[in-house]
C-alpha cells in the first residue's frame, strides 16, 4: 500500500472519525487496585499446605511422569522399527 492509497482509503477514512474513549483516571485507580489485591490473594493461596492435598499433586506428577516415560519409549520403539533396528 502506498501513502497515496491510505489518505483516499474509505475504511481508514471512517476509523479516523471514530470519536476516542478513556476511563477516568478515579475509575483507573479502583482498577489497579481490584487487580493489585487479585494477583495479592492468589499468591498466598498458591502455597499447598501438607493437609490440602498435596499427595493428590504429587500423586498426579508421578503418574505424568510415567505416562510421558512409557510415551517416549514407545515412540523410540516404533521408530526403531521403521528403521529397522
Amino acid at each position: 500500500m502506498r501513502p497515496n492509497d491510505i489518505e483516499g482509503d474509505a475504511v481508514l477514512a471512517s476509523l479516523r472519525e471514530l470519536r476516542t474513549y478513556d476511563v477516568s483516571p478515579a475509575r483507573a485507580q479502583r482498577l489497579r487496585t481490584r487487580c493489585h489485591s487479585g494477583f495479592t490473594m492468589q499468591d498466598s493461596s498458591s502455597h499447598l499446605t501438607p493437609s490440602s492435598g498435596a499427595g493428590v499433586w504429587r500423586a498426579g506428577r508421578v503418574l505424568a511422569g510415567a505416562w510421558c516415560v512409557l510415551y517416549l519409549f514407545e515412540t523410540l520403539r516404533r521408530a526403531a522399527a521403521v528403521y529397522g533396528f
